[in-house]
Formats: structure tokens, sequence, C-alpha cells
């Protein structure tokens, strides 16, 4: 089995609340992305790792992980105007010796090997799977004006993560498919489920967080210090 990886970090991290985008921030002296890519960069099974970050910051990309990734290591390529858009050129980047593609944000840079390893063998087994974590408190949907609409089950409801992995020909038809229909989605899969195939869950992880605010940094820097205290 042969991997490959595109990383989306291409997002303009508005809601932090600085002038630095959040993948470039630094975790306990790392940047963000560079622990997001050396979950693949470290893998045996990936050995394609496409980056994609926004345009124009290409050079300095390469000159903020240049310390922690190993030049060569990885390719950095342009994002769009939007994460599908970002993603499709990351897809169109890869090289055709890859059977799974693995498709990650930067923005979460604690996802685990054992996680990674996980999502690869249901994607080899069913085509495409995903990480996701049960709800513990009641959900609600509402309307635009803010109103409760209805309250689905719980039990059937869940959290997505990423990765999420695919068989390269389910997430490159279903990104065809997408264009040729015009349709969008906020994740992957969603794409994937929209052109007719299953997609697989694994149980996702609490400290698989998404980086979105200042509070993220500090919740992240916690999980850091709690693995290294359990020796993971």
């Amino acid at each position: 089995m042969k991997a490959a990886a595109v990383i989306a970090a291409g997002g303009k991290g508005v809601r932090m609340g600085g002038a630095t985008r959040k993948q470039y921030l630094f975790l306990d002296g790392k940047p963000v992305l560079a622990r997001s890519a050396a979950l693949f960069l470290d893998h045996g099974a990936v050995d394609q790792v496409v980056l994609v970050v926004p345009a124009g910051d290409i050079e300095s990309t390469a000159e903020l992980l240049r310390p922690y990734c190993p030049s060569g290591s990885y390719k950095l390529v342009e994002g769009g105007a939007t994460r599908q858009d970002s993603i499709n050129n990351g897809l169109a980047a890869l090289q055709p010796e890859a059977d799974l593609i693995c498709v990650h944000d930067a923005a979460r840079p604690l996802a685990s090997r054992d996680l990674l390893d996980s999502l690869l063998e249901s994607a080899l087994r069913y085509g495409a799977a995903v990480p996701v974590i049960t709800l513990s408190d009641t959900a609600k949907e509402v309307d635009r004006a803010g109103f409760v609409v209805s309250t689905p089950p719980r039990e059937a409801l869940r959290l997505v993560q990423t990765p999420q992995v695919f068989r390269r020909d389910i997430i490159t038809n279903a990104y065809r498919n997408a264009y040729r229909d015009g349709l969008a989605a906020t994740d992957d899969a969603a794409l994937v489920e929209l052109s007719g195939n299953p997609v697989a869950t694994v149980p996702g992880e609490l400290s698989n967080l998404k980086i979105t605010s200042p509070r993220d940094l500090d919740l992240a820097s916690f999980w850091l210090e709690r693995e290294k205290e359990e020796g993971i």
C-alpha cells in the first residue's frame, strides 16, 4: 500500500485575531504546520506530502519549515479561493503512484500515528474513512433567525475530524463530479457521499483539536505536555 497526503494550509485564520496565520503560529517551539506535516512525513506508508498554502506564501513557508521538515520531503503548492479549490490543487500536484489519499487540515497538529494507521486500514478496506467523535451534549437544528427547528437524536450524530483517507479513484472522482455539478462542501467526505460512495468511521481523538482561537493553542499545549508526562 502506498499513500499520499494533501494538507490544507491555505486558510486565513482570521479568528485567531493576530497578523500571523494560524498554521504558521508556534506550538511549543514548533510551527503548527510542521507538526501537522510530521504525521505524514514520518510515516512509512506515505511517500508524497503536498502542502497547500496561500497564494504568495510558498517561499516564506519553505523558509519557516526548513529547520523542522527535511528539504525535498514535501511539495508546496498555492491554494485557491476556497478550501475545496485548494484541495483540488493539491490533488492535481500528486504523483500517480498512491493507492490512498489522506486529506488533512494543517490546523490539526496533534493527530496521532495510531489514528492515521486506523484510517489507512479502514480506507483500504472500505474505500473511504473519517475519524469521528460522539456528542456528549444535545444538539439542536436552528433556522437563520436562531430558533430551534428540531432536536435530532445525538446517538446518530458525530463530530468529524481530519485526516480523512480515501482510495485515490474515489476522491478524484468525487472532486471531478463536484466541479461538474457545481457542488460545494465543507469537508471532503461530504463530496464522496454526494458521489454515492459509503464512508466508514473510526473513533477520533479528543486531543486532535482544530486550532481556531488562542484558547485552542493553550489547549493543544496542554495535550502535548500530558503526552510528555505519560511518555506517549
